[in-house]
């Protein structure tokens, strides 16, 4: 892999790791188009790793919070105010959970395939789960707190969004919606779930292809992860803006075109 290859491709990772579009997903397509071949998985992980960095360091203050309300609760020394942020802590820890069981079971199964078809395929599902976002409020009316439903339906989801094609953004953003989350919630929760999963895909990763970056190359990964990072925090922000105008639609038009040209191509 090239400098420029690892630019280009830690850019890719920045703005759709973010954007509803699924980062896998594009970055499979990419290293297709640019017949750069098959790319150690750690090369991947080290691009999401970037993006984890970005949302620690946008959610900072959440995320101290949490850690307070979870220490306070261990010595016994909980405030009234830490309720809502105990329950995002039991949310996170059971969604998960159930994240890593149906990771695991599409692992097994062997559905987790890059073909350009199989992605292409997906990209066009995950169309489809942006484009019901439009009228989630006319049907479900946004609840207070948190709820043990919204733990379950969100861990799957993000289970699936682990697919190269589905959006694991898109797929828990539009999950926590129906579940009654609040468009301002919902941004929040689908990133801070994703840290443990994050995580824990990195040191499975690993264990399994420890020696993946050299075969890349320091320069090219070190570029992209830079690239991934300074991309990945406007990509955020501008995501998290239109979840709360209800503008995620709007990529439903570019992953129904994306997915068709893949479809087309890869006949």
């Amino acid at each position: 892999m090239t400098v420029l290859e690892g630019l280009l491709l830690g850019i890719i990772q920045g703005l759709t790791e973010f954007l509803p579009v699924s980062s896998s997903g594009h970055l499979v397509l990419a290293r297709n188009f640019m017949e750069i071949g098959s790319v150690p998985l750690l090369f991947d992980v080290i691009l999401h790793v970037a993006t984890l960095f970005v949302i620690v360091y946008h959610y900072r203050v959440k995320i101290g919070g949490l850690f307070g309300a979870a220490i306070r609760f261990v010595t016994r020394k909980s405030e009234p105010a830490d309720s809502e942020d105990l329950q995002m802590i039991l949310l996170v820890i059971g969604a998960t959970i159930l994240t890593v069981v149906v990771a695991l079971a599409l692992r097994m199964t062997n559905l987790d395939g890059e073909s350009t078809r199989i992605v292409s395929l997906l990209l066009l599902i995950t169309a489809a789960l942006l484009a019901s976002t439009s009228f989630v409020e006319r049907l479900i009316t946004p609840k207070r707190g948190y709820h043990w439903i919204q733990a379950v339906v969100t861990g799957i989801a993000q289970g699936f969004g682990t697919l190269a094609g589905i959006s694991r953004s898109g797929i828990t953003i539009t999950a926590s919606l129906w579940t009654g989350m609040s468009r301002e919630k919902s941004g929040e929760y689908a990133f801070i779930l994703s840290i443990p999963a994050v995580l824990g895909a990195l040191v499975l990763t690993l264990a399994e292809d420890g020696q993946g970056a050299a075969q890349v190359g320091f320069l090219p990964t070190a570029v992209g992860f830079i690239a991934s990072f300074f991309v990945g925090l406007a990509a955020l922000r501008l995501l998290l803006w239109m979840v709360k105008r209800a503008r995620l639609w709007y990529f439903t038009i570019y992953l129904t075109i994306v997915g068709l040209l893949g479809l087309f191509f890869a006949v």
